[in-house]
Order: C-alpha cells, then structure tokens, then sequence
C-alpha cells in the first residue's frame, strides 16, 4: 500500500472503511474466470471458450491423425491442421486474458470511484 492509499484510508471514516473492506484484495484466478461469465459480454465469453474447445480437440485428433498416416504429403497436411489449430487456440486464449485483465482494471477504477464520492461525500465537495 502506498502513501496515497494510506492518505485516503485515514480520511475515510470507520464505516466507509468497512464498507471498502469487501473491495480490498485481488480475486484467485478461479472468480476471475467466473467473473467473465457473469458480465454483459458473457455470451461472448462463453462463445470464445466453446471455440478454444473445439480447436483444441481438433487439435489433438490432427496430432492424432498426423501419427497414424504413412505418406508424407498427408502428414505435412495434419501438421498443418495442428499447428493452425494449436494457434487459433492461442489467440483465443490472449484474447480471453485480456478480459480477464478489462475486468480487473474495471473493478479497480470502480473501488477508486467508490473511494472518491465517499470522501467528497464527506467533504461536502
């Protein structure tokens, strides 16, 4: 915690401090990934991870298919699929991380917003 935060947490009263207690901390990894699923966008979310899955098994029958074949030209094929697959699985999952950070971000400005009606709240500003 910086100075600034202890700045503004002495400010606060008692009761705008408890209140702010439920917005301290950073979530785990799990309620930031059900966190995307309950926002605005989430049919979205629910989208990007439904195709993540489908490239990803279609990517593990390329590697699958890529073993069983003989002939190099329909290896070179399902390296092809895998690699366009494992990529397209990767984008998608950039993608998705970066909701992840929108919603931190967001949730952050949100809890400064809070910080600062409260306090002009009671500096009657």
């Amino acid at each position: 915690m910086n100075d600034l935060d202890k700045k503004i947490r002495e400010a606060l009263r008692q009761e705008d401090a408890d209140a702010l207690k439920e917005f301290d901390g950073e979530l785990s990894i799990f309620e930031m990934l059900t966190e995307t699923f309950r926002g605005r966008h989430r049919w979205l979310n629910i989208l990007g991870m439904f195709w993540t899955l489908i490239f990803m098994g279609l990517a593990i029958y390329s590697a699958v298919q890529f073993f069983k074949v003989e002939i190099q030209r329909d290896m070179l094929m399902w390296a092809a699929a895998f690699l366009f697959c494992m990529s397209a699985v990767s984008m998608l999952k950039i993608w998705y991380w970066m909701e992840m950070q929108k919603n931190s971000v967001t949730r952050e400005i949100k809890r400064l917003e809070l910080q600062i009606a409260r306090l002009a709240g009671r500096l009657e500003i």
